[in-house]
């Protein structure tokens, strides 16, 4: 079009020229009106094609010699005159027809651009917002709409009070006069609402729009969505710190299970020595041991380091068939309801872990309950989808929701949930590791847990599970097996503990073994044909375990150890490399249950011709 319009301008300066030829040509000779054909290359000059000017000039300065030379004026001095001055108009209008082209093409590169801007603008995926300093929305673009479900039309020319918060309105006055002072703003994290009246957090940058005097007249914004970003490092710092709080906690446990392997089985031994009070203080003193293997046993668990065993188990069944005992449990002023989803939910976890879960979270329940309510348990089915800031894999999971209608809890609080030792009750009413242990066990099973509570409204707890697959209904052979005693066989005990490694030499004595300490300046020269077990704690003070038995089997590759550990079994394998097949006796440990596996090792042993 514009290639057609500059074609046309040509024509009419080339027909102008010619029509002003012809008349001069015709006039007399004294009105010397052949230099009016100069009025051709001004006319060729609009197109702003420096060529066409030139083109237009010389045929203007041939139509002047021609009508000047059939007026007789050839070699005048008015000739020469008029020729010179076309050609001096001629020159003056290549050079404008050059500027307007060089101008005309910046000004088509300048829009190009605006253009290409402005569709970036538009497909960006941040919201990209303008106004002025008075708040009034002059621009918003696709990634705008898409962000705040108000369309441009619906925007434009309204003040941005109405689309932020109703407390945010002093910070943007405050925001617009730093702007017009000409600084640029960034904000890491503030609060917007959509149009549906959903809450978000975006990251927003604000700079000045100045004009060409450099004088500040608007305002541009970009803002991103950062709402999934937060989640997803509020929880990765959650699960940081509840990491290093489990490497305490099995830390911790492991000094524990030393402790409490000898009060219990010295409290044992004395058991049979005293009666009357004695007695009756003695067994307070075991009891107190073994809730203190309770308490180690939920500190191992939470730290994710005690094994578990797991089965098929249907999610409904569990919360069916601890309906009653948890409605005896909850008292007469809280009302449970159950509703659990059709069908079965299988899942893979321990039932006993299952039941402890449940126990936990109605209990906590009962407790934000101060004057009657309702605990509600419910499951269903759900699929994750991948994303970003999946909190699992894709795929099926079950669900268990445990609601309440209790007293809430306030964002501090929820955020120190699952923390060990972390309780708001009372020091005589818990311990503070019930929701730890929690979330120890939803974890090691594979999910996740979550909640959502705030003060006068309640609190729900959100359970997510992987599904498996249901099993064929096969019965199990059920293990059988006395436990053995000794019969004078001769076991070595290795432990730094002094007191361990005594206690564990006392109970082989008393029931058959004999049984000494090994230390490291009589390995060298000891005689290991009559030895029939080792028996090794795994770490010790600068030695190793596994590494001892690897020396004392280089000397005889059929000796039988058995490993002793306070930590977990799962992680003393994986550590040290040791087989399923290897036998380990967890500490705390009793007589009953160290001699049962110092009789299995030893029939194993007569089993393979040891």
């Amino acid at each position: 079009m514009r290639a057609r319009a500059r074609s046309s301008v040509v024509l009419v300066s080339v027909l102008v020229v010619t029509i002003l030829g012809v008349v001069s040509a015709l006039l007399p000779a004294r009105m010397l009106t052949f230099g009016m054909v100069a009025i051709g290359p001004p006319v060729a000059a609009i197109a702003a094609v420096p060529e066409a000017v030139l083109l237009v000039g010389v045929y203007a300065l041939g139509v002047a010699l021609a009508a000047s030379t059939a007026q007789g004026l050839l070699g005048s001095t008015d000739q020469s005159a008029r020729l010179a001055l076309v050609a001096a108009v001629t020159a003056i209008c290549w050079v404008l027809a050059r500027y307007q082209q060089r101008l005309h093409r910046a000004n088509v590169a300048a829009a190009r651009e605006r253009e290409m801007l402005a569709a970036i603008a538009e497909q960006s995926g941040d919201a990209i917002i303008a106004s002025d300093l008075h708040g009034v929305v002059l621009a918003w673009n696709g990634g705008a709409e898409r962000l705040y479900g108000w369309t441009a039309n619906e925007v434009i020319g309204r003040p941005l009070d109405d689309i932020l918060p109703e407390d945010r309105g002093g910070d943007l006055e405050e925001a617009l006069a730093e702007l017009a002072t000409g600084r640029r703003l960034h904000f890491d994290e503030s609060r917007r609402v959509r149009k549906d009246g959903t809450p978000l957090l975006v990251s927003v940058d604000v700079w000045p729009i100045r004009d060409d005097n450099g004088i500040v007249v608007a305002a541009a914004a970009t803002e991103r969505d950062i709402t999934e970003e937060k989640l997803a490092r509020e929880r990765s710092a959650r699960a940081d710190r509840l990491e290093s709080l489990g490497q305490l906690a099995g830390g911790v446990a492991h000094d524990f299970n030393n402790l409490l392997s000898i009060i219990l089985n010295y409290a044992d031994f004395l058991g049979d020595q005293v009666s009357g009070e004695a007695a009756d203080d003695l067994s307070r003193i075991r009891n107190a041991a073994d809730r203190a293997k309770s308490l180690t046993e939920q500190l191992l668990l939470f730290a994710k380091r005690e094994p578990t065993q797991v089965e098929i188990i249907d999610l409904n069944q569990v919360v069916t068939d601890a309906d009653e005992l948890l409605s005896r449990t909850i008292g007469e002023n809280v009302r449970l309801v159950c509703r659990p989803n059709a069908g079965s939910m299988p899942v893979r976890a321990n039932r006993g872990r299952l039941d402890q879960i449940l126990l936990n979270l109605v209990i906590n329940a009962r407790d934000a309950i101060t004057e009657g309510g309702v605990v509600v348990i419910e499951t269903d089915n759900v699929t994750l989808s991948d994303g970003p800031a999946a909190p699992l894999p894709p795929g099926r999971y079950a669900r268990l929701t445990v609601s309440d209608t209790g007293c809430g809890m306030t964002a501090e609080v929820r955020d120190r949930l699952f923390e060990p030792f972390f309780t708001t009750k009372p020091a005589d009413r818990g311990t503070g590791l019930g929701l730890a242990t929690v979330y120890g066990i939803v974890g090691d099973a594979g999910g996740m847990i979550g909640v959502e509570s705030a003060p006068g409204i309640g609190t729900t707890f959100r359970i997510l599970l992987p599904s498996a697959a249901m099993p064929d209904d096969t019965p199990a052979d059920p293990s059988a097996g006395e436990l053995a005693h000794g019969h004078g066989e001769l076991v070595m005990v290795v432990e730094d503990d002094d007191y361990v490694r005594d206690l564990v030499i006392r109970i082989l004595r008393d029931n058959g073994y004999r049984a000494t300490a090994l230390g490291e300046e009589s390995l060298a020269g000891m005689d290991l044909h009559d030895v029939s077990l080792v028996i090794t704690d795994v770490v010790m003070r600068g030695r190793s375990g596994p590494a001892l038995a690897a020396r004392l089997r280089s000397r005889r590759p059929d000796l039988r150890v058995l490993f002793m550990s306070g930590y977990s079994d799962a992680e003393v394998r994986r550590e040290h490399r040791l087989g399923p097949e290897i036998p380990i006796v967890q500490k705390p440990f009793t007589a009953v249950e160290l001699l049962a596996v110092v009789g299995e090792t030893m029939s194993a042993a007569h089993a393979n011709g040891a």
